[in-house]
């Protein structure tokens, strides 16, 4: 068991960088999503199984919000910690200090929609399949 949390710690993927946002942001992106660091390697789902694969993750800008300013979607895609949706996705918004916080997340992928709640773009997420896909609403302070 010992050996197994060592081998998959050693293989922890790298920090992700964003093109949308400077390594400083990309870095703060992460820990706001709840992800821990150890040195410049994130912590993924499936950290500690040397068995499983190691995440991949993209951080997305999109304005959400309307006002000009992105918000970022972080995902980790990885099958062995998400099965049939094979990803998770944060959201997370700029505070007027300049850090970010957490205000949604799920499993499976995102897809902005054209409507709006409290000026915020609805967002259909979910896995893969023709079924009807749920759709997270903006109340004011997150999505739900």
């Amino acid at each position: 068991m010992y050996r197994a949390v060592v081998l998959g710690l050693l293989a922890m993927p790298a920090l992700a960088a964003s093109p949308a946002f400077p390594p400083a942001d990309t870095a703060a992106i992460y820990k706001a999503a709840g992800f821990a660091m150890k040195g410049k390697a994130v912590v993924d789902c499936a950290a500690g199984d040397a068995s499983w694969p190691r995440s991949n993750f993209v951080i997305e800008a999109i304005d959400l919000s309307g006002d000009g300013r992105p918000e970022a979607v972080l995902s980790e895609g990885n099958i062995a910690c998400y099965g049939r949706d094979e990803t998770g996705f944060t959201i997370l918004a700029r505070n007027p200090d300049g850090s970010w916080r957490k205000i949604g997340a799920s499993t499976g992928g995102i897809m902005p929609l054209k409507t709006r709640h409290n000026g915020w773009l609805d967002i259909e997420y979910g896995g893969p399949g023709l079924q009807k896909q749920p759709v997270m609403r903006f109340d004011g302070k997150v999505y739900r």
